[in-house]
């Protein structure tokens, strides 16, 4: 059995590495990059640009047996995958291509997104002889990045503008508000229930003509899927905001051959590291059952324990309470960060 995985974060890896193991299964993963990167500690790097070297993995060394082509998917079909070289074939597909991070604005110069080690790299560049940063967006990672900066550059003047009145308005209140003050005590500026809707120069507007002046923006609003390479697929696969609907084994509304996992599965839950890891578990055993002609295993919606750092040491977790302070969360997010790439290895 060929299994063609597109897209190699956290999903499409984890699920290489597992199902390689099987002399039954040929794994091709597909991936515009070489190597694994670990996005959750991204943010590292914009105050000590040598942490990038702890957060890759090269695909040729985590996986032994698997196909590794470094390419960009040109279109999918139900059974086979288009890349610029030409056809594969397979007989199952997962696709874990992640999603894009738009930035919405006409002028996008010094406006960056931290999406990998290349962008974390520049922003580490620019922010050097940057006086004033402006963050957009106070989700999980816009405050991770706001800690960052608050607790190794406390010489900047930071700046946060958020669309709503709460930040990480998705977590409970007492996380909210502990962030909240978190930034606050240590000299951020807040602009809540505001969007930055124009660039010009150095002056960021928002929507109630507030002018801000920046030298770096860092853009934190969300992400937005884009699935073009399977534009040829019905209406009924793709959710409103172009996310990939799947049933309950995670498999491609209509398609039993097709998987989907990670960022860019229409399941309604935050897109965190944790989830697509846990969406790969699902995905290996599944396709493993499919291999024994059992039944296969349904993906559980769940809370799961959430950290979110401040700088090394503060932060917060959070499962059914909320656990704020000092140490607890800097060594969990570091032993998070050393078990993923260490399984990878």
């Amino acid at each position: 059995m060929r299994v063609v995985i597109i897209g190699g974060g956290f999903c499409g890896a984890l699920v290489a590495k597992k199902l390689e193991k099987n002399d039954f299964i040929d794994v091709v993963l597909i991936d515009k990059k070489s190597y694994f990167e670990y996005q959750p500690s991204l943010h590292k790097v914009i105050s000590d640009p040598s942490h990038i070297h702890k957060l890759k993995i090269d695909y040729k060394n985590s996986l032994r047996n698997a196909t590794i082509i470094i390419s960009e998917v040109k279109e999918v079909k139900s059974d086979y995958v288009e890349i610029k070289e030409g056809i594969i074939d397979f007989d199952i597909l997962i696709v874990s291509t992640g999603a894009d991070y738009p930035i919405y604005l006409e002028n996008k110069e010094n406006v960056h997104v931290l999406k990998n080690g290349q962008e974390a790299l520049e922003i580490s560049n620019k922010i050097v002889n940057a006086n004033d940063i402006l963050i957009v967006g106070a989700g999980l990672i816009g405050s991770e990045i706001a800690g960052e900066i608050l607790t190794k550059m406390p010489e900047k003047n930071l700046i946060i503008v958020h669309p709503y009145d709460k930040i990480l308005k998705r977590i409970p209140d007492d996380a909210s508000d502990y962030t909240l003050k978190f930034f606050e005590k240590n000299g951020a500026k807040l602009i809540l229930g505001e969007k930055v809707v124009k660039h010009i120069d150095d002056i960021f507007v928002t929507n109630k003509n507030r002018n801000i002046k920046a030298d770096l923006c860092i853009w934190c609003t969300g992400i937005k899927c884009k699935p073009d390479f399977m534009i040829d697929f019905p209406d009924n696969c793709f959710s409103e905001k172009k996310a990939l609907n799947v049933n309950q084994f995670l498999q491609l509304e209509g398609y039993d051959n097709i998987f989907v996992g990670g960022d860019i599965s229409s399941i309604i839950e935050e897109k965190t590291a944790r989830k697509a890891e846990n969406h790969a578990k699902i995905i290996a055993k599944n396709i493993n059952k499919i291999l024994e002609n059992k039944q296969l295993k349904s993906y559980k919606l769940g809370t799961s324990p959430m950290v979110i750092g401040l700088g090394d040491w503060t932060g917060i977790i959070f499962f059914k309470y909320v656990f704020p302070g000092l140490f607890v969360p800097g060594i969990l997010k570091w032993f998070i960060e050393w078990w993923f790439l260490h399984i990878l290895k």
